[in-house]
């Protein structure tokens, strides 16, 4: 879909789309891609995957991957920047319970230069039901994560 929107597309050796997926690589490839572009997605399909296979283990550790090299990372990154941000969430839910996409609500994570925080709590379906805040539309995040 970048590709489609005229987004340039970073090869990361070793990425394969699921739990196995080079992280490293994909966290690094994002702190250099900082220097040159205004935006820098990530995408990562490890916990998707775990959850379409009903292992809570591997969901697990694939979450402890995503945050030890990609989230951490970047967000150290970052720092040297005067104005960033960050937005960290899935693109749909996958609950263990069913191993299928769901139409529950997407929980996302923000923070960064003028982002006011709603709740500080561990990032969680739950922590983020807790908020109360909810976006209805999806195609309404990005503005909000870019304007708010």
């Amino acid at each position: 879909m970048s590709i489609l929107i005229g987004f340039d597309l970073i090869d990361v050796p070793g990425a394969t789309g699921f739990v196995d997926t080079n992280y490293q690589g994909k966290g690094s490839a994002a702190i250099e891609a900082l220097d040159k572009y205004d935006l820098v997605f990530v995408h990562i399909e490890g916990p998707d995957e775990a959850s379409h296979n009903g292992n809570a283990d591997m969901k697990k550790k694939a979450i402890e991957q995503i945050d030890k090299h990609i989230v951490g990372p970047v967000y150290e990154a970052l720092q040297n920047y005067d104005s960033w941000r960050i937005l960290v969430g899935p693109d749909h839910p996958t609950p263990l319970r069913d191993g299928a996409h769901s139409a529950e609500p997407v929980p996302f994570a923000m923070a960064g230069t003028g982002v006011n925080g709603i709740l500080h709590a561990n990032f969680s379906e739950a922590n983020a039901a807790k908020s109360g805040f909810r976006i209805d539309n999806g195609f309404e995040l990005m503005e909000y994560f870019l304007k708010s």
